[in-house]
């Protein structure tokens, strides 16, 4: 979880007064590639404690509906190769 660790990285920086918001969520926004506005960043900084256990959560989330997908699939169903 790379953004993960980024996110943690420049809150904690905020946090302990080692750069300004500001500062933190340009240089987030530019290590995301693209990922983040410099908005977006500010509020990913502001939440930086939080992060990880939220993208933890919608990765599993992600991972439940794929697996819901294949058990719709009636057991009948075949597939011609």
């Amino acid at each position: 979880m790379a953004l993960a660790d980024d996110i943690e990285f420049y809150g904690r920086a905020v946090a302990d007064q080692t750069l300004t918001r500001a500062a933190a969520a340009q240089a987030l926004a530019r290590a995301s590639g693209g990922g983040l506005t410099e908005y977006g960043a500010g509020m990913a900084i502001d939440q930086w404690k939080s992060v990880r256990a939220a993208y933890e959560q919608e990765s599993r989330k992600a991972g439940d509906i794929w697996a819901r997908c294949f058990e719709i699939v009636p057991p009948d169903w075949t597939v011609d190769q």
